[in-house]
């Protein structure tokens, strides 16, 4: 890999030893001023015994960056850049804030890489289950908690789809999918497959349909309002999609209300979890989504408290009485509300 040959004449010695030893294995490194360098490993975590010198985080970023933070300035104001093969660089410093909005980052105290690599076969389990009797992809989301395969799934899944025949659309905001350089991937997503690299999802998604008449469309981390109604402007116009958000679970997933414009969006849910790659489970979550929502699901919605005065001192005498069993009464409501409400998760097999 790129970043891995390029890293390793920048490292301490100690260092680049270990990330070339690990090249086929590592999936993250950091670098912290004053603190050891740590590899995260499929098998494992390493870290060196000296720590890193915050002078060396410095030259190590300065080369990243090709010696130009002006040009890595819009990046580095979303606390990420990303190198020509799709490795991600997060960035961690003193940002500058203009009493509304971040305006650039002075310094940085800490590197966390995540190195992007195509994976082919990752996406074996779920396939069988993600297409139609036409042999289209259900919308599906893919959903887990940072770190567990999310980009490297919809990779492939973008290859297999364009293998077979699919016009696939690539909405890549954060150069993380495709890793183009030019405009051209430099990872394979397939030979049908189209990107729309370096622009807000809910920009590309609206242009990618008008230009390049996509069967699906494939996006990496929604996060918010925006994106939710460009997929769901997607799905009106007979597009398919497919997509990954951060969720620990399903029900964290129905609970963001930045996404709720997805209810009614996705027919499938994948919930990856346990290890990087591991699918956990696969649950129809089209009526299920709408169904928590609008509190017809056990354990879904959200229900209205029950406003009372706030009794600054016992009641005495009548008023004792007389309050104590209609605040029981209430008591008994909201029991039986919660009861309503209450429960295990539905689960809806595929």
């Amino acid at each position: 890999m790129e970043s891995i040959a390029r890293l390793r004449g920048l490292l301490p010695a100690e260092v680049g030893e270990a990330l070339a030893a690990r090249a086929g294995d590592v999936r993250e490194l950091r670098l912290r001023a004053g603190r050891p360098v740590q590899l995260r490993c499929a098998s494992g975590e390493w870290l060196s015994r000296a720590p890193l010198k915050a002078d060396e985080l410095d030259r190590i970023l300065d080369a990243l960056m090709d010696y130009s933070w002006y040009a890595r300035e819009a990046e580095l104001r979303e606390g990420f850049f990303t190198l020509s093969d799709g490795c991600r660089v997060g960035v961690c410093g003193r940002l500058v804030w203009d009493g509304e909005r971040v305006t650039g980052m002075a310094e940085a105290g800490s590197l966390c890489l995540r190195f992007a690599r195509a994976v082919p076969g990752c996406a074996d389990v779920v396939w069988p289950r993600l297409l139609d009797r036409d042999g289209l992809p259900f919308s599906t989301l893919i959903l887990s908690p940072p770190g567990l395969g999310k980009t490297t799934l919809l990779r492939e899944l973008a290859r297999r789809l364009s293998e077979e025949g699919r016009n696939v659309c690539i909405a890549d905001e954060r150069h993380e999918l495709a890793a183009c350089h030019r405009g051209v991937p430099t990872l394979d997503v397939g030979p049908r497959t189209d990107v729309m690299d370096g622009c807000p999802k809910a920009a590309a998604i609206p242009r990618m349909l008008r230009a390049a008449a996509p069967e699906v469309i494939i996006a990496d981390e929604i996060g918010g309002a925006a994106d939710a109604a460009a997929l769901a402007e997607a799905v009106r116009c007979g597009v398919r999609v497919i997509a990954s958000a951060h969720a620990g679970g399903f029900r964290q997933l129905y609970r963001r209300e930045g996404l709720a414009g997805l209810d009614g969006v996705f027919e499938l849910g994948a919930l990856l979890g346990g290890a990087p790659g591991h699918i956990a489970e696969i649950r129809k979550i089209g009526e299920e989504w709408h169904a928590f929502r609008t509190g017809n699901l056990r354990g879904g919605g959200v229900r209205a408290v029950r406003k009372r005065p706030v009794r600054l001192c016992p009641a005495q005498g009548g008023d004792a009485g007389g309050a104590g069993r209609g605040d029981q009464g209430a008591a008994d409501a909201d029991a039986q509300a919660a009861g309503a409400g209450g429960g295990g998760a539905v689960r809806l097999g595929v």
